[in-house]
Parts: C-alpha cells; sequence; structure tokens
C-alpha cells in the first residue's frame, strides 16, 4: 500500500496548492493587466474561474471582467523562462465582450461566489 499513501499525499498536495493559486503573484499580476484596460474604477468585480497548470511551468487562466463599460472575457498565460516561446511571458488579452446578463445569470454561468 504505500503506492497508494503516496497517491493521497500527491492529490492532497496538488489540492493545496491549487487552492491558493487565485492569490499568487501571476494571478495578481493578471488582475493588474486586466484592470490596465479599463479606466480608473471602471472595474467592479474580476473573478478567475479557471486555471490551467502545465507540468512545465506554463499557465493558462480565464477571468470574468465585470466593468463599467459592459461585461467582459479575458484569457490570461504565463510562460516560466525555461519554455520557448514567442510569446510575451505574462499576458492578457480580451475573448469577448459578454451581452448584457443579469448578476444571477453571470453567477450561475461562471459558477461564481456571492
Amino acid at each position: 500500500m504505500p503506492s497508494l499513501s503516496r497517491g493521497v499525499l500527491a492529490l492532497i498536495f496538488l489540492l493545496a496548492s491549487a487552492s491558493g493559486a487565485a492569490n499568487d503573484e501571476i494571478s495578481q499580476e493578471w488582475a493588474h493587466l486586466i484592470k490596465a484596460d479599463f479606466q480608473d474604477g471602471c472595474v467592479n468585480r474580476l473573478d478567475q474561474y479557471l486555471t490551467t497548470f502545465g507540468s512545465n511551468g506554463v499557465r493558462f487562466g480565464a477571468w470574468l471582467v465585470q466593468t463599467c463599460e459592459g461585461n467582459f472575457e479575458y484569457g490570461a498565460s504565463y510562460y516560466p523562462l525555461n519554455v520557448r516561446t514567442e510569446n510575451k511571458r505574462i499576458g492578457v488579452r480580451q475573448t469577448q465582450k459578454l451581452p448584457p446578463l443579469t448578476p444571477v445569470q453571470l453567477q450561475g454561468m461562471y459558477s461564481l461566489k456571492g
């Protein structure tokens, strides 16, 4: 049973590291870059609703951005120094402007918490 306990420990570690990911430096930089696309005070709410981690440290995220100009989806990416890429090391891009939706609709579509 040693392999089972190693598997359980690995799962616990994975869950613990993923749960704290939303407030790390990369996510904070993504939030900063997204907010920079709008005038000061325009962003009402910023929710990261998806994060994907690669074994090589590459990371992608998806964000819902609620602003004075409407609601938007953003994609975000991070490539560590050890990964060869022609992309920016860290960046965000607006993927779409959403049609007008109520807060209840947004909460249901993106599984947002209160």
